[in-house]
């Protein structure tokens, strides 16, 4: 019997090399996942670390040119404004009509009512330059003048107009004519205009009773500015996310930034001479507005969504709190925030 058997070749896989194959095979994917999971983690941190740095830095670009150009009136008048607007009209606001005070206060009867309780906010008043400045001699008993340039006026702005020793804020009824030069109108009656004018008061040389006069006559180059007032605050928006927002004199609310969700300040006090010698809160009573040189502003803004850290943030926030080594601010959820801190000095006022 030949027992003689031809060497043949394995065909497959035997079950040991089955079985270090599909864990070789586990290994790599269990690493693969993992660098996924921890580049996607990393991303998310990322993302949400340029979010919040963007609405950061954007918050701070913004309310520190408006701190800076508060109280900016132009030429200011020697004699001081007359405010003709009509304060029987239903719409007249203190908040947006006063301009009593002289570019930036925080007094609690001008919150806006959507403002985020617990967070703070300022408003800020002036004028801004119009492009346009009496060409020919105002007279008082004309319910109208000539400017060399209309600019950018339009009908209910509010303005002033001043030639350094006496001005005027008035709301405009009328604008006609074109680039090379505009008839501004003004009515007394309150039931135009929002609020509209009231002249009643004024009587200088030249007018009677029946007419629309300023408080002066104003001659040729005197300036003509749009006033502003402008309150800024934190609020809610329509995406459900708090955001920094402004609001402007005819009421109309603008959302700004997105993200910030808190604003907390401080008011230098003190003396161009000497500058800021006190630091107060905006609910100090004895705070006083027209001595305010600067403004100390603290933001709180987050970014990207929940579950993004691991641990909670915890920061030192508002930037002046005695932290004293311990943060003393700490998240309520795993979103990353950032406090963003500066000080911007009213430069009309130093």
């Amino acid at each position: 019997m030949n027992l003689n058997v031809s060497p043949s070749k394995q065909s497959g896989l035997s079950l040991i090399e089955l079985m270090i194959a599909l864990l070789l095979g586990t290994f790599l994917t269990v690493g693969l996942v993992q660098i996924f999971s921890s580049n996607s983690q990393s991303f998310r941190v990322v993302e949400a670390s340029a979010r919040a740095q963007e609405s950061g830095r954007f918050g701070a670009d913004i309310l520190s040119r408006a701190l800076r150009n508060a109280g900016f009136y132009g030429c200011f008048p020697l004699e001081g404004v007359t405010n003709n607007l009509d304060v029987s009209d239903s719409d007249y606001d203190p908040a947006l009509h006063d301009f009593q005070f002289q570019g930036i206060t925080a007094e609690s009867s001008l919150r806006p009512t959507d403002a985020i309780a617990g967070t703070d906010f300022f408003v800020t008043m002036g004028v801004r330059r119009a492009g346009a400045s009496v060409a020919s001699t105002a007279q008082v008993n004309s319910a109208s003048f000539t400017v060399n340039e209309r600019g950018d006026l339009e009908t209910g702005d509010i303005i002033l107009i001043t030639d350094c020793i006496n001005g005027d804020i008035f709301e405009l009824s009328n604008v006609q004519g074109g680039t090379g030069g505009a008839t501004i109108t003004l009515v007394a009656n309150s039931g135009n205009g929002e609020p509209g004018n009231d002249f009643s008061a004024n009587s200088p040389p030249g007018c009677t009773t029946t007419q629309n006069c300023l408080s002066a006559v104003y001659g040729e180059g005197s300036d003509v500015f749009r006033t502003y007032s402008e309150a800024y605050f934190i609020a809610t928006g329509a995406s459900g996310e708090p955001g920094l927002f402004m609001r402007d004199r005819n009421g109309t609310t603008f959302e700004l930034v997105s993200g910030v969700i808190d604003m907390r300040l401080r008011f230098g006090e003190g003396q161009p001479a000497t500058g800021v010698q006190d630091w107060k809160l905006p609910s100090d009573s004895t705070l006083d507005w027209d001595s305010v040189l600067a403004v100390e502003v603290s933001l709180l803004v987050r970014g990207g969504e929940d579950e993004v850290l691991q641990t909670r943030s915890r920061l030192c926030y508002p930037s002046w709190t005695d932290c004293s080594g311990v943060k003393n601010w700490t998240a309520q959820d795993d979103r990353l925030y950032r406090a963003f801190n500066f000080t911007a000095a009213i430069r009309n006022r130093i």
